[in-house]
């Protein structure tokens, strides 16, 4: 840990009752609360092997946000869950201190195991990080340069391409701006590119399109954005002889203010 105000404490005879210092936020704790679990960060730097920075007021100084550093004290000291609204926050607490069995305790809460199932289906979604960055930049160029309080975007979601008639038969996963690899009926390579800002899928998981489309409105939420979505038909283009793109287009609205 890094010196506050160029005082240490040498760790080897801390005594029972600890000033804490997270942050800028305060505590008074004991240090059997602190050596609880053996295999903690905690545990380890009061175990007194270990030099630990000290404030100018003499607390022990831990340089983080210390604003959810009461639950884990109070896990700490009689196990005590904080509520679902803050418990993914203080997951990544848990994880930081290292405290297995409380890290144990908040992955069977729905926030943690839900958002861990959820993160799950999106690795099977190729490139949704990436997409969904995409699509954010494109919503604010096209904001600057049309400004209105409602930005329309349109989006490609698709889970996989079933050929099955002439007419309904689908082409391989686009890549912007690439040749596909099809040819025509002269054997010229053809290139293809549905008209939208960004195309989700394919994807082999479960999960639907419209299941993907709800994550990526909640994902959208989180960064402050309030996304309202509709279905405006299929592609549609013709791809190659008689074959047409028949992948789901959507729009997405995005409101400013």
């Amino acid at each position: 840990m890094d010196l506050a105000d160029g005082h240490s404490s040498s760790a080897t005879n801390l005594p029972e009752i600890l000033e804490l210092n997270v942050g800028g936020y305060h505590f008074t704790t004991t240090l059997s609360t602190l050596q609880k679990y053996p295999g903690s960060m905690l545990s380890a730097m009061f175990s007194g092997r270990h030099s630990v920075a000290m404030d100018k007021n003499g607390s022990y100084f831990i340089d983080r946000d210390g604003s959810n550093f009461h639950h884990v004290l109070n896990f700490l000291r009689q196990s005590e869950m904080p509520p679902l609204s803050e418990c993914i926050k203080v997951y990544h607490e848990a994880q930081f201190y290292n405290v297995h069995p409380f890290i144990e305790a908040l992955e069977l809460l729905k926030p943690i195991a839900g958002e861990k199932i959820r993160r799950t289906f999106l690795s099977h979604v190729p490139h949704y990080d990436e997409n969904l960055h995409i699509l954010l930049e494109k919503a604010q160029v096209l904001a600057s340069t049309q400004p209105d309080r409602v930005s329309r975007l349109r989006v490609c979601i698709y889970k996989e391409e079933a050929a099955s008639t002439p007419y309904e038969n689908s082409i391989p996963p686009l890549v912007p701006d690439k040749h596909l690899g099809k040819t025509d009926s002269n054997g010229q390579s053809v290139s293809f590119q549905c008209d939208v800002c960004v195309i989700f899928g394919p994807w082999n998981a479960t999960p639907d399109v419209y299941d993907l489309l709800d994550c990526i409105k909640h994902d959208l939420s989180m960064k402050g954005y309030d996304v309202e979505s509709q279905c405006i038909g299929v592609c549609d283009k013709l791809v190659i002889d008689q074959y047409f793109c028949k992948r789901p287009i959507y729009e997405l609205r995005f409101k400013w203010w």
